[in-house]
């Protein structure tokens, strides 16, 4: 029985677990800041996928200037989260305005 998950990689469950935490992380900012911004892109999984590029991008912006990631929920830094996922919000609006183009 134990040699069927014996070619299973170890760790499985903390990766799952990681996995679970940064999705829900994402799916609140992706939220709140879905609101306050309002993108104006009508399409299921919007805050989601906003948040995840959010807290990968803002993560990765803090980490490159080296700046003090502040409080963290669940070892994930919340304030480079926001800003990252409110910066791929306003690029968000930017582009659903250029399609949009210029109204009369």
């Amino acid at each position: 029985m134990f040699q069927l998950f014996a070619g299973l990689q170890e760790g499985i469950f903390e990766d799952g677990a990681h996995l679970v935490q940064v999705s829900l992380l994402a799916l609140a900012v992706g939220i709140v800041v879905e609101r306050l911004v309002d993108t104006g892109v009508r399409a299921r999984g919007t805050p989601l996928l906003c948040g995840l590029a959010g807290v990968y991008l803002g993560t990765w912006v803090w980490r490159l200037a080296d700046w003090n990631p502040g409080p963290s929920l669940a070892g994930h830094a919340l304030l480079p989260a926001l800003l990252g996922t409110f910066g791929t919000a306003v690029f968000l609006k930017l582009v659903g305005l250029g399609i949009a183009g210029p109204q009369r």
